[in-house]
């Protein structure tokens, strides 16, 4: 492996790792997933998900959780983001 390149296990380690800290943000931030849903405007499986922490969101939905609240989203984010 080059210097600079993630293998497929830590790519996949980090990516478990960020859906987890997505859904902690997720969690202390709205009340449910659907609250989450509306505010992101995401269908409520994809909400669900990311309250369950088995899926990570998209770039828009960490870049509006920045904009929104950058003290929580560095918070739950900064070392995963």
């Amino acid at each position: 492996m080059s210097p600079g390149k993630f293998s497929k296990r830590q790519a996949l380690t980090y990516r478990q790792h960020f859906a987890a800290a997505w859904s902690q943000l997720i969690r202390n931030s709205f009340d449910s997933p659907e609250h989450a849903a509306h505010i992101f405007g995401v269908d409520a499986s994809t909400a669900r998900n990311w309250w369950e922490g088995s899926h990570s969101p998209s770039g828009f939905a960490v870049g509006y959780a920045y904009a929104m609240d950058p003290d929580a989203a560095s918070r739950f984010l900064g070392s995963a983001a």
